[in-house]
């Protein structure tokens, strides 16, 4: 009787399910407990790697890299679907219960492997790179209110910043708040401001404006100060996509920034 009760059908609807709500699950469900862990450390590896390695190609690049990334990690993940659901289909009814297949076993891989899938997604959006909505239109016309920009966290760790870099920094008047500006001044710069004052970017610190080229006034280190060198977020490398009052903008998607004049008129 015992024997019996072991031998139970796989579903093939069931595994694909599961390999839905996770890499590997469907695997596990049909018995394979290495191929689906197995399946899973790639999914995580190339998610990882992928997303970590974009950031070392050019800025025109950077876009094509993270696209590649998540469709490596996108056909890991549909591969692991597809295999559960054609094993599950040749098993048919001839399948012996291993010692996981219960419902506790599934739950508690579901739990760690959300864990693991958590983790690494942090891992990228606080190390590696992240996305920003720009909601004003200070910057135009090089930035726009409704871009969607991806800040690389990295750029600063493999090479100082440059006088032109467009940045993300915490605002320093309020530490919640996220500010973009570009970087007019590096340590030690002596810059002509209004009036023909000048001002010496004090050590450790980075002197940022406004992109508008419009005349309008905005609020910069002309207001707030210097900003600390340990507040700056990351370098702003590309236009993700960009959706305005007009629609979606596609003729900005993949954009660069370059250096600004009006950054480096600035400098004596």
């Amino acid at each position: 009787m015992k024997h019996e009760e072991e031998i139970i059908e796989r579903k093939s609807w069931i595994a694909a399910v599961m390999g839905m709500t996770m890499t590997g699950m469907g695997q596990i469900y049909n018995g394979g407990l290495l191929k689906g862990v197995s399946l899973f450390v790639v999914f995580i590896v190339t998610f990882v790697v992928g997303f970590r390695l974009s950031v070392y190609l050019p800025d025109k690049y950077f876009i094509v890299g993270i696209t590649l990334s998540l469709g490596a990690t996108l056909s890991v993940y549909i591969y692991s679907i597809v295999e559960a659901y054609r094993k599950s289909s040749k098993q048919g009814v001839g399948y012996k219960l291993k010692f996981y297949n219960k419902w506790y076993f599934y739950i508690a891989a579901w739990a760690l492997c959300f864990f693991i899938t958590g983790t690494a997604n942090l891992y990228i959006r606080d190390n590696v790179f992240a996305l920003y909505k720009i909601p004003v239109d200070y910057h135009q016309p090089v930035v726009l209110k409704g871009d969607r920009v991806i800040a690389d966290k990295t750029a600063y760790k493999r090479k100082s910043p440059q006088k032109g870099d467009i940045i993300v920094f915490v605002y320093p008047d309020d530490r919640r708040k996220v500010f973009l500006r570009r970087i007019a001044g590096l340590p030690g710069d002596v810059l002509d401001l209004e009036g023909g004052q000048e001002y010496t970017v004090p050590h450790g610190t980075i002197f940022v404006l406004c992109e508008s080229r419009k005349g309008s006034r905005c609020h910069d280190s002309r207001d707030f100060g210097p900003v600390p060198l340990r507040d700056v977020i990351g370098k702003v490398r590309q236009v993700i996509y960009s959706y305005g009052t007009d629609g979606m903008r596609w003729n900005r998607t993949g954009l660069t920034f370059g250096k600004s004049p009006r950054a480096e008129k600035h400098s004596s």
